[in-house]
Protein backbone atom coordinates (compact mmCIF):
# COMPACT_ATOMS: atom_id res chain seq x y z
CA UNK A 1 0.00 0.00 0.00
CA UNK A 2 1.17 3.36 -1.00
CA UNK A 3 1.07 6.10 1.03
CA UNK A 4 0.76 9.75 -0.92
CA UNK A 5 0.77 13.07 1.12
CA UNK A 6 -0.30 16.10 -1.33
CA UNK A 7 -0.69 19.85 -0.57
CA UNK A 8 -0.94 23.09 -2.35
CA UNK A 9 0.97 24.97 0.01
CA UNK A 10 4.15 25.55 1.91
CA UNK A 11 4.75 23.90 4.66
CA UNK A 12 6.08 21.25 6.83
CA UNK A 13 5.02 17.47 8.39
CA UNK A 14 6.17 16.34 11.58
CA UNK A 15 5.90 13.51 13.79
CA UNK A 16 5.16 10.62 10.39
CA UNK A 17 4.58 7.05 12.35
CA UNK A 18 4.32 3.94 9.63
CA UNK A 19 3.27 1.52 12.12
CA UNK A 20 4.94 -2.31 10.80
CA UNK A 21 5.84 -0.65 7.47
CA UNK A 22 8.27 1.15 5.46
CA UNK A 23 8.76 3.77 3.18
CA UNK A 24 9.69 6.73 1.85
CA UNK A 25 8.78 10.48 1.43
CA UNK A 26 10.46 11.99 -1.51
CA UNK A 27 10.67 15.76 -1.79
CA UNK A 28 10.07 16.45 -5.63
CA UNK A 29 10.09 20.01 -4.76
CA UNK A 30 8.60 22.61 -6.52
CA UNK A 31 10.74 23.96 -10.11
CA UNK A 32 13.40 26.51 -9.06
CA UNK A 33 13.88 24.33 -5.60
CA UNK A 34 17.39 24.05 -4.35
CA UNK A 35 16.85 20.26 -3.47
CA UNK A 36 21.06 19.40 -2.41
CA UNK A 37 24.14 21.49 -1.43
CA UNK A 38 27.42 20.34 -1.76
CA UNK A 39 30.52 22.60 -0.84
CA UNK A 40 34.21 21.96 -0.75
CA UNK A 41 37.44 24.10 0.01
CA UNK A 42 40.72 23.96 -0.57
CA UNK A 43 43.44 25.95 1.45
CA UNK A 44 46.93 25.02 -0.12
CA UNK A 45 49.03 27.08 -2.49
CA UNK A 46 49.39 26.35 -6.06
CA UNK A 47 51.60 27.67 -8.42
CA UNK A 48 52.29 27.69 -12.30
CA UNK A 49 54.77 29.20 -14.59
CA UNK A 50 53.59 27.83 -17.99
CA UNK A 51 50.48 28.47 -20.10
CA UNK A 52 49.29 24.83 -19.57
CA UNK A 53 46.55 25.00 -17.54
CA UNK A 54 46.89 22.69 -14.07
CA UNK A 55 44.46 22.36 -11.00
CA UNK A 56 44.05 24.91 -8.70
CA UNK A 57 43.29 21.99 -6.00
CA UNK A 58 39.49 22.95 -5.77
CA UNK A 59 36.60 20.53 -6.70
CA UNK A 60 33.61 19.37 -5.81
CA UNK A 61 31.22 16.27 -6.47
CA UNK A 62 27.68 16.50 -6.46
CA UNK A 63 25.20 13.21 -7.89
CA UNK A 64 22.28 15.07 -9.21
CA UNK A 65 18.57 13.17 -8.52
CA UNK A 66 17.29 13.67 -12.07
CA UNK A 67 18.65 14.00 -15.16
CA UNK A 68 16.68 16.88 -15.96
CA UNK A 69 17.54 19.23 -12.99
CA UNK A 70 20.44 21.71 -13.30
CA UNK A 71 23.41 22.56 -10.93
CA UNK A 72 24.64 25.69 -10.09
CA UNK A 73 27.84 26.65 -9.54
CA UNK A 74 29.73 28.92 -7.36
CA UNK A 75 33.63 29.34 -7.27
CA UNK A 76 35.62 31.72 -5.30
CA UNK A 77 39.08 31.41 -6.05
CA UNK A 78 41.05 33.25 -3.34
CA UNK A 79 44.50 34.44 -3.31
CA UNK A 80 44.84 35.15 -7.01
CA UNK A 81 48.28 36.72 -7.24
CA UNK A 82 51.16 37.26 -10.29
CA UNK A 83 54.89 37.66 -9.72
CA UNK A 84 57.24 40.34 -10.78
CA UNK A 85 56.61 40.04 -14.50
CA UNK A 86 54.37 41.35 -17.38
CA UNK A 87 52.05 38.78 -17.25
CA UNK A 88 48.15 37.52 -15.44
CA UNK A 89 46.74 34.36 -15.05
CA UNK A 90 43.61 32.58 -16.07
CA UNK A 91 41.46 30.66 -14.27
CA UNK A 92 38.92 28.19 -15.62
CA UNK A 93 35.83 26.07 -14.37
CA UNK A 94 35.63 21.90 -15.49
CA UNK A 95 32.82 19.70 -15.68
CA UNK A 96 35.06 16.58 -15.43
CA UNK A 97 37.43 17.52 -18.43
CA UNK A 98 34.99 19.60 -20.31
CA UNK A 99 35.32 23.04 -20.21
CA UNK A 100 32.14 25.01 -19.30
CA UNK A 101 32.95 28.67 -18.38
CA UNK A 102 35.78 31.10 -18.30
CA UNK A 103 35.88 32.71 -14.19
CA UNK A 104 38.78 34.89 -15.20
CA UNK A 105 41.27 35.72 -18.02
CA UNK A 106 43.13 38.72 -16.19
CA UNK A 107 43.36 38.00 -12.95
CA UNK A 108 46.12 40.19 -11.21
CA UNK A 109 46.78 42.45 -14.72
CA UNK A 110 48.73 45.37 -14.58
CA UNK A 111 50.71 46.12 -17.65
CA UNK A 112 53.52 46.24 -15.81
CA UNK A 113 56.06 44.09 -14.06
CA UNK A 114 54.67 45.19 -10.49
CA UNK A 115 53.91 42.18 -8.30
CA UNK A 116 50.06 42.24 -7.72
CA UNK A 117 47.68 39.87 -5.88
CA UNK A 118 44.01 40.22 -5.71
CA UNK A 119 41.62 38.83 -2.92
CA UNK A 120 39.03 36.49 -4.43
CA UNK A 121 38.21 35.99 -8.40
CA UNK A 122 34.38 34.69 -8.44
CA UNK A 123 32.45 33.50 -10.58
CA UNK A 124 29.23 30.99 -11.12
CA UNK A 125 27.42 29.09 -13.85
CA UNK A 126 24.12 27.44 -14.25
CA UNK A 127 24.73 23.97 -15.79
CA UNK A 128 22.78 21.58 -17.81
CA UNK A 129 24.54 18.14 -17.00
CA UNK A 130 21.61 15.33 -18.24
CA UNK A 131 23.04 12.69 -15.76
CA UNK A 132 22.26 11.39 -12.49
CA UNK A 133 26.04 10.36 -12.32
CA UNK A 134 28.33 11.51 -9.93
CA UNK A 135 29.79 14.92 -11.26
CA UNK A 136 32.83 16.69 -10.24
CA UNK A 137 33.68 20.28 -11.45
CA UNK A 138 36.95 21.92 -10.51
CA UNK A 139 38.89 24.87 -11.68
CA UNK A 140 42.47 25.06 -13.74
CA UNK A 141 44.29 28.62 -13.96
CA UNK A 142 47.83 28.98 -15.93
CA UNK A 143 50.16 32.09 -16.58
CA UNK A 144 49.59 34.03 -19.87
CA UNK A 145 53.35 34.35 -20.17
CA UNK A 146 55.17 30.88 -20.74
CA UNK A 147 57.85 32.24 -18.15
CA UNK A 148 56.54 33.91 -15.61
CA UNK A 149 55.05 32.61 -12.45
CA UNK A 150 51.17 32.98 -10.89
CA UNK A 151 49.72 31.63 -7.55
CA UNK A 152 45.85 30.43 -5.85
CA UNK A 153 45.67 30.53 -2.62
CA UNK A 154 48.59 32.76 -1.55
CA UNK A 155 49.37 31.97 1.98
CA UNK A 156 46.68 29.52 2.54
CA UNK A 157 43.64 31.58 1.46
CA UNK A 158 40.81 29.06 1.46
CA UNK A 159 39.32 28.67 -2.36
CA UNK A 160 35.54 27.78 -2.17
CA UNK A 161 33.14 26.12 -4.73
CA UNK A 162 29.73 25.51 -3.94
CA UNK A 163 27.41 23.31 -6.33
CA UNK A 164 23.16 23.80 -5.70
CA UNK A 165 21.04 21.17 -7.49
CA UNK A 166 18.03 23.08 -8.83
CA UNK A 167 14.73 21.23 -9.78
CA UNK A 168 13.89 21.92 -13.53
Amino acid sequence: MALAITGTGNGSLNNLALSANTGTIVDTARAGGVIQVVQNTYATQERSQTNTLVDTGLNATITPTSSSNKILVFVQQSGCYKDSSNTHGTIRLYRGTTFIQMIDNYFAYTNSTARNGIGSVCGQFLDSPATTSAITYKTQFSSVANTAWVYVQVQSETSTMTLMEIVA
